[in-house]
């Protein structure tokens, strides 16, 4: 009984303490939900004011705060029960908040867990809302639209939210981070390239800047484009090497690639792909055809069509040659020695410098025995499962992933820093060079690009004198807007006078029924313009001017100019077409298969001494040679007979004009001509034109003569243009009241003499008023006793020459010259002869070799050595007007001055063209000697043959020479006055 008695007791305490362990608990609890309550409370206020304004766009944000609605719904409603229980109160304590709960049938600990349940739950959907709009803030904000993290981190630092800024900006970003990270890039370096990636513009997007460094790090591409931009720049031929014989295939020829010094051989595949892709057929036309007149139209790429570095498509290989496919499609292997070496795919990058790609060659992968050829990884049969969220969110990219390139297994992946460097500046190239033939009017400002269009014209039919209305209309807006420009009320006099002079100059120029030119206009919108141009001039002329006369003049010929830039358009396209591809190759040799091995010769320049060296190396009788000549012109013109021209052109078919020019067809006619200017010269190649085409040489003779500041010598590409200039020349001539010559050289004298004599025949006996300006006190000062014969002979054609005066003030708008005396000379046509300059413009491009650079001497002539080749570059020749003084002969010494000057002369041309064409085949042939040249030898010096007009002229001749002269009937024939002036 005892020990029932005690083991009910020992129950009951323990279910005692259980029961009062519960109470404690509740109790406890009871205590602290007010401060759960109010803490729950706070929480909801917070809450309230945080998803005011959040995005419900975004599906995530929605969810997440949809979830939150239903928490804090759940917990209002429990914080109802507890104030509704006075649960909520403080100081009631815990014995009677927990009766009270209890006596609503509640438990106290139950009550509390639930709100710290749903407190808990509620802050988690709070922590995944703050995430989700961190992520949204993240996805929208500007740099995100880079790909590239590297890109993303540049554009947050420097530019924030903003969406464009200035490229300035950018160069000024560009140069923090080359300085801040010891780049070893100078500033000077980092502008340029800044202007260069961004082709020029003025301001970037943020989707422009990741189209420029979207591939590689910031300071990777800088290091590259920099290293890139410092390297010389090379012509590489593609050798394609039989794998079995060892020798390269004879029956292939890829042609060249442009590379840098720099390059490795991963950049030099993608260069030879990219080039492969050009590569036409045999039978089709040449490089150039599309500015070649006799040829037909090439097919080119439309503005705007597929890029050259898009995905290779089996419509692209197809179109190709099946030679030459492979190179197109990549599947070569590049050897060392001979092929004695293959180099595989993950060390092309690392294998760079000018020494490796010489002695590469490329051998296609079909040739190679099996063990040899690149495995091509295989493509996985497992299904790819969907990407995950981390994966398509590039927001939380930790690195720079790049792009993987697809080839064999040995192929390494990721974007190299080299490629995207070459591949920047080949599309900044490219987009510079599009840039200014996007339409007729920026075609027109630039150069360049007009020296195309005008080619582009010939080629479609339109003629060459629609591009020149167009400029002068265009120069003639410009120069009047920089006068005045000011609404159409204003009066400005000088903006009158100059629109007067010029558009009543180009309305009778070009738009008269009797004007040589001939523009794609209606007859009577040309009519209605001169109608107009000549009331609005006549209204001009009266003593108090209405103001809105010269916009009237300007609008006038705005009919004509809209009629003649709609029929370019047509020669727009194959301008752009031709200026789509930058750097081109062109195939010399057209792709003829020679029996023998060629030497490839350019002659930049087809003057006489150009033109003299083209036809001899072109017809050498063991056919060594392939000869291309470079010249914006279309045709040989001899320069010593301008003067004539312009006052006797006669007809295009036959008489003086015929006869003193020659297309190219006729002096290369096994050769080749590239109609454009020389941009840039190097020890392989020259670039020509704006798209800076490539012509690569084995020699090259540098032949580009002189110009003078009037239009004595022009580089107009087509012979009927040519000829249409003389007509117009001489009605011009016809019509001034003066004509205004000032210099009394060679050139002057010849240009007066036949003016005051021609002149006189053509206009029925009147005379022409010829009036010559010379700064010395002696006409032709190099030529000894000349002055006397000259001077009486121009005074006896009605010349009225001025010695002693130098013009130093020009007004073309007034027609009004003032010489340093005060003398003030009145004309309406002025020929400036006070001394040609040499064309050397090419070898001062900073794309020029540093050793062509270093060829000019301070007067801008070409130093060369006695054989006339370019110090330090014995395969290139320098011939004509452009060679330095020393290698001419004198006339002798200046009457006033005595100093012992060159004479420039085309007969002294000719006589360096024979030395160049000699020591170019005699190193041809391995012989040592060369001939030599040294003018200060010719004890005869200088002889010199000036035209004053139809009938007379004087021979600047020793005495010994004139008696041969004589002897051999050439006096008798020719009508010369012998003056001896040595």
């Amino acid at each position: 009984m005892v020990s029932t008695i005690a083991g009910l007791t020992v129950d009951l305490a323990y279910a005692i303490h259980n029961l009062y362990k519960e109470v404690k608990a509740r109790i406890d609890a009871a205590e602290h939900l007010p401060n759960t309550c109010r803490r729950c409370v706070r929480l909801i206020d917070q809450i309230d004011g945080m998803v005011d304004g959040c995005n419900v766009d975004d599906k995530r944000t929605r969810t997440i705060l949809e979830n939150i609605s239903s928490c804090m719904e759940e917990l209002d409603d429990l914080i109802d029960r507890m104030i509704k229980l006075g649960a909520t109160k403080q100081g009631g304590g815990g014995v009677c908040i927990c009766l009270n709960v209890a006596s609503a049938g509640k438990d106290a600990m139950k009550v509390e867990d639930d709100l710290e349940r749903t407190e808990e739950e509620l802050r988690k959907h709070l922590d995944s809302l703050v995430q989700a709009t961190q992520l949204h803030t993240y996805s929208t904000r500007t740099s995100n639209k880079l790909e590239q993290v590297d890109s993303r981190r540049f554009w947050d630092e420097h530019f924030g939210d903003m969406r464009e800024v200035s490229v300035k900006a950018v160069a000024e970003a560009l140069n923090h981070e080359c300085e801040t990270k010891n780049l070893g890039v100078d500033t000077a370096t980092v502008v340029q390239l800044t202007k260069d990636c961004f082709s020029g513009k003025e301001t970037v997007t943020v989707l422009g800047f990741g189209e420029v460094f979207n591939k590689a790090s910031i300071p990777d591409t800088m290091v590259s484009l920099a290293k890139r931009a410092r390297a010389k720049t090379s012509l590489l031929a593609i050798k394609v090497y039989n794998f079995e014989s060892k020798t390269v295939d004879q029956n292939l020829y890829p042609g060249f690639v442009m590379c840098k010094d720099t390059d490795s051989l991963r950049v030099f595949r993608s260069l030879v792909m990219t080039h492969a892709m050009t590569l036409a057929d045999e039978e089709s036309s040449s490089d150039d055809s599309e500015f070649d007149f006799d040829g037909e139209e090439s097919t080119r790429p439309a503005p705007g069509a597929k890029s050259k570095k898009a995905k290779v498509t089996v419509e692209d290989l197809d179109a190709l040659p099946p030679e030459y496919r492979f190179l197109a499609a990549g599947e070569f292997t590049f050897f060392l020695d001979d092929c004695e070496m293959r180099v595989q795919r993950k060390q092309e990058k690392s294998m760079c410098g000018m020494d490796t790609l010489q002695k590469v060659c490329i051998v296609r992968d079909d040739d190679l025995p099996e063990e040899l050829r690149p495995r091509k990884k295989e493509k996985s049969r497992k299904p790819r499962l969907s990407a995950s969220a981390s994966e398509k969110d590039t927001a939380w990219e930790k690195s720079s992933q790049g792009t993987s390139a697809a080839g064999d297994d040995d192929a390494d992946g990721g974007a190299d820093a080299e490629d995207v460097a070459q591949s920047i500046m080949q599309k900044a190239a490219e987009e510079i060079a599009a840039r200014d033939c996007v339409s007729v009017a920026a075609a027109i400002r630039a150069p360049l690009v007009l020296h195309g269009l005008r080619v582009a014209a010939k080629k479609v039919g339109v003629p060459e004198e629609s591009v020149t209305f167009l400029v002068e209309v265009d120069q003639l807006r410009q120069a009047a807007e920089a006068i005045s420009p000011t609404s159409a009320g204003a009066l400005s006099m000088p903006r009158l006078r100059l629109v007067k002079a010029s558009a009543k100059n180009i309305a009778e120029r070009f738009l008269s029924a009797v004007s040589a030119f001939k523009l794609p206009v209606a007859p009577e919108t040309s009519a209605a313009a001169i109608k107009a141009v000549d009331r609005y001039a006549g209204l001009a002329d009266e003593e108090d001017p209405l103001p809105g006369l010269d916009h009237g003049m300007l609008e006038a010929l705005r009919g004509p100019f809209d009629e003649v830039e709609a029929a370019m358009a047509p020669a727009l396209e194959v301008l752009q077409r031709k200026n789509a591809t930058v750097n081109k190759v062109v195939d010399v040799a057209k792709k003829k298969k020679w029996t023998g091995p060629k030497k490839n010769v350019v002659i930049c320049g087809g003057g006489i001494g150009g033109a003299w060296c083209a036809y001899h190396l072109d017809n050498d009788e063991q056919e060594r040679f392939h000869v291309t000549v470079v010249d914006p012109k279309n045709y040989f013109e001899d320069p010593t007979t301008q003067p004539m021209l312009m006052c006797d052109p006669g007809k295009v078919e036959e008489g003086r004009f015929a006869n003193s020019i020659a297309p190219y067809g006729k002096v290369v006619a096994k050769g080749k001509h590239v109609c454009g200017f020389v941009q840039s010269i190097s020890k392989t190649h020259v670039e020509v034109g704006n798209e800076r085409t490539i012509v690569p040489f084995d020699y090259l003779i540098l032949a580009m003569g002189s110009s003078y500041a009037s239009n004595i010598k022009v580089v107009n590409p087509s012979v009927e243009y040519r000829w249409k200039q003389h007509q117009a020349e001489l009605i011009s001539m016809k019509n001034a009241a003066n004509i205004l010559v000032i210099g009394g050289g060679l050139v002057g004298v010849e240009i007066a003499g036949n003016a005051a004599d021609r002149l006189h025949k053509a206009n029925g006996g009147e005379r022409k008023k010829v009036i010559l300006v010379h700064a010395g006190p002696y006409l032709l000062p190099r030529a000894k006793n000349a002055h006397k014969y000259v001077y009486d002979y121009l005074t006896s054609l009605g010349v009225e020459i001025h010695l002693n005066q130098r013009v130093v003030e020009f007004d073309d708008m007034l027609q009004s010259y003032t010489s340093d005396t005060g003398e003030t000379f009145s004309a309406g046509k002025v020929y400036r002869c006070t001394g040609p300059r040499a064309n050397t413009q090419a070898l001062k491009d900073a794309q020029s070799d540093s050793v062509i650079q270093a060829a000019l001497d301070e007067k801008g002539f070409v130093k060369v050595d006695d054989h006339l080749r370019l110090h330090d570059a014995p395969h290139i020749f320098a011939v004509g007007d452009i060679v330095e003084s020393r290698m001419f002969p004198s006339t002798g010494a200046h009457v006033v001055t005595g100093i012992v000057a060159a004479e420039r002369t085309a007969n002294f041309a000719t006589v360096q063209g024979v030395v160049a064409v000699e020591n170019i085949i005699r190193t041809v042939q391995g012989e040592e000697a060369l001939m030599s040249l040294d003018p200060s030898r010719n004890v005869n010096g200088q002889s010199l043959s000036i035209d004053l007009g139809p009938e007379q002229g004087v021979a600047v001749i020793k005495y010994e020479e004139a008696d041969i002269s004589s002897r051999t009937g050439c006096p008798s024939q020719t009508r010369y006055r012998a003056s001896s002036s040595l």
